[in-house]
């Protein structure tokens, strides 16, 4: 475990990575990637698939609800999914009458999110399953808008030559390859592009690269 992680983290983290592995089959986990390589957020997980990604920010007991807001925005600017994995102290208890079990609010910061409340316990509603219930079974999802600010200049410039969509790369800055590639390819193709490229890239800590074609 990194020096700079603790404890309550960690075991937030573990419980969330071991849910995704479930929920996403042969997916890459990555810890700690920028949602941008200009951006202002770095998201706790990335989870990815062929055609797929999850992001998780994870808030432990001794985290604070401030930054969620932001985090969460940028999570959904690159991700299929935005997932939430909170303390539950960050939980709000509500009395009805339609649950046998206890029932919670779900924080306002954590809005627009999936929230998953840790430690896992029986708890009413979507709160103690840990379901993703954000369109996770469509067999087909649009891509998020800003995927593709997940890759690295390099990556891009791969991806142009690739698909030979400009004669020169090496005078192109980052928001003239993402136009390119934005106006040159399908969506399909490259949402696939970027999946494969960062299941395959070099990470200081992440599941071992995958080949993908």
């Amino acid at each position: 475990m990194p020096a700079y992680r603790s404890a309550a983290e960690a075991e937030i983290r573990d419980a969330a990575i071991a849910r995704l592995r479930e929920l996403m089959p042969g997916c890459r986990i990555i810890h700690e990637i920028n949602c941008a390589s200009f951006g202002p957020n770095r998201i706790d997980l990335l989870a990815v698939m062929k055609d797929r990604i999850a992001a998780v920010e994870v808030k432990s007991e001794r985290d604070k609800l401030d930054r969620l807001p932001a985090q969460i925005a940028s999570m959904k600017g690159v991700a299929h999914h935005a997932i939430a994995a909170l303390h539950e102290k960050f939980l709000t208890p509500w009395k009805s009458s339609h649950f046998d079990l206890p029932a919670f609010h779900e924080p306002e910061e954590a809005r627009h999110a999936v929230v998953w409340a840790y430690p896992v316990r029986p708890r009413a509603g979507i709160l103690g399953e840990w379901p993703l219930r954000d369109r996770w079974e469509k067999p087909k999802l649009l891509p998020p808008p800003d995927f593709i600010d997940l890759l690295w200049a390099s990556e891009l410039r791969s991806i142009v030559r690739k698909h030979n969509l400009h004669r020169a790369t090496s005078g192109l800055d980052m928001p003239q390859m993402v136009d390119l590639l934005r106006w040159g390819l399908p969506g399909k193709t490259l949402l696939a592009e970027t999946c494969a490229t960062l299941r395959r890239r070099n990470c200081i800590e992440a599941d071992p690269a995958v080949d993908a074609p």
